[in-house]
């Protein structure tokens, strides 16, 4: 049987995205996720409509049906800690929009959707929570995650307060809303300044680690789990800034290449981790991210592989981990392009896909509504197995069948409200 065949006797149909309507279609889905703690929910790009009603919809079954009530989403962890006091009623009903606005990164909490989505976290039962996996500031600035920790020792060690004040004014000299000028501007910095931050970071660190009794006496192991893992995805973040200035220093080229450490998943990957220990051995996850975060295997590009968070928790937490990867025969992407009028030099638009190349998983799923377990093939050694799977506007070279475990396909795609055209 070739993997055509495969999907065309395989393939379970849906019948919508709206995250209102019946769940009975989705019932199939639960004998294939049972005994799964973590399961990842993809996308192939940022900012679609139609992703944000599936995971929201899917993240209604997995909760009402399985009890999963955790969802940790790929945005900042210190600004998700504002959006999980919403959820829980512990900012007023009217702040939604400031709330999605600042706590959700990378511009995707200005999606209408997704506000639609954490209105329903909001008013679920059982009880939803909310956390963000990734580092601060959308990858352009630690001083979210600076403020938390400041915060945090004003309260339980106030001699270490003024190290704080010191290193954001550094970290202020690059930091920004956007990657691409901040990451320039860190560049930018000259050596000494630059390891003058890494330095303190790693004093904050072992300062942490050294007095955990102490703190946890001043203001109790809940609130010090949270300081400490703010400290530790911004290390994470400056650790990224580092490998990039070092590859543009050695290699004398533009900021394009790609590091072969990605500290930002595997702090992703940590942050799933956090949460595991944090809630105990019942706690059930959903992590929202996009399909090359999610995968089970490493990224692979011409020359090397890239350990991303999917991998890293394939690793720890074999078949308790589980890659949902979400895809799209057709319709208009999001797309991205250097343009130095737009904030960031980059511009975000919509753009009409093209129809799926041979080789694609896309290609195989015929314009469907639907999902594919993956897992019985992967065993059987079906033939024909995709060899790549849209990212964006273009795709990304992987052994489908051994990144994820299944695949859900919509026929048609459409930008969410807050992106341009051309």
């Amino acid at each position: 049987m070739d993997f055509s065949q495969y999907v065309a006797e395989h393939a379970i149909p849906l019948s919508t995205m709206d995250p209102t309507a019946a769940l009975d279609d989705l019932e199939p889905l639960a004998e294939r996720v049972a005994g799964a703690r973590v399961i990842a929910i993809g996308e192939n790009t940022h900012l679609v409509r139609e992703f944000y009603l599936l995971r929201h919809r899917l993240h209604r079954f997995l909760t009402q049906r399985l009890g999963f009530t955790v969802y940790a989403m790929e945005t900042g962890f210190s600004e998700g800690l504002a959006v999980d006091a919403w959820v829980r009623g512990e900012r007023a009903m009217d702040d939604l929009r400031a709330v999605a606005d600042e706590g959700i990164t990378y511009t995707m909490g200005r999606c209408r959707e997704m506000r639609d989505h954490l209105t329903w976290m909001r008013d679920s039962t059982p009880v939803v929570r909310f956390f963000g996996l990734d580092v601060p500031g959308s990858t352009a600035s630690a001083l979210p995650a600076i403020e938390g920790v400041r915060r945090y020792l004003r309260e339980v060690d106030p001699d270490a307060e003024p190290m704080l004040g010191q290193l954001a004014a550094l970290v202020g000299k690059f930091a920004g809303e956007h990657a691409l000028p901040a990451y320039t501007a860190y560049i930018s910095l000259n050596a000494a300044e630059r390891d003058r931050v890494t330095a303190t970071f790693a004093e904050l660190a072992a300062r942490f680690d050294a007095l955990e009794p102490e703190y946890h006496a001043a203001a109790g192991a809940e609130a010090f789990a949270v300081a400490r893992h703010e400290l530790r995805l911004a290390v994470l973040l400056d650790q990224a800034m580092r490998g990039y200035a070092a590859q543009v220093t050695s290699e004398g080229g533009a900021l394009t290449a790609h590091p072969r450490v990605v500290p930002r998943d595997r702090g992703m990957a940590e942050t799933v981790l956090w949460l595991m220990d944090r809630f105990g051995p019942d706690v059930k996850i959903i992590v929202a991210a996009a399909n090359s975060h999610i995968q089970r295997t490493p990224v692979r590009t011409p020359t090397f592989a890239l350990s991303v968070t999917g991998h890293h928790l394939a690793t720890r937490l074999g078949s308790d981990y589980l890659a949902i990867g979400m895809t799209c025969t057709g319709g208009r992407t999001v797309a991205h392009r250097a343009d130095a009028a737009r904030p960031g030099g980059v511009a975000t638009f919509g753009t009409d896909l093209a129809a799926p190349e041979e080789g694609s998983i896309e290609s195989a799923l015929s314009g469907k509504l639907c999902m594919v377990d993956l897992r019985p093939a992967r065993a059987a050694g079906v033939r024909g197995g995709p060899d790549r799977i849209r990212i964006l506007d273009t795709y990304q070279q992987a052994a489908v069948l051994d990144a994820f475990d299944l695949m859900i396909n919509v026929p048609e795609i459409t930008p969410t409200s807050q992106v341009t055209e051309p």
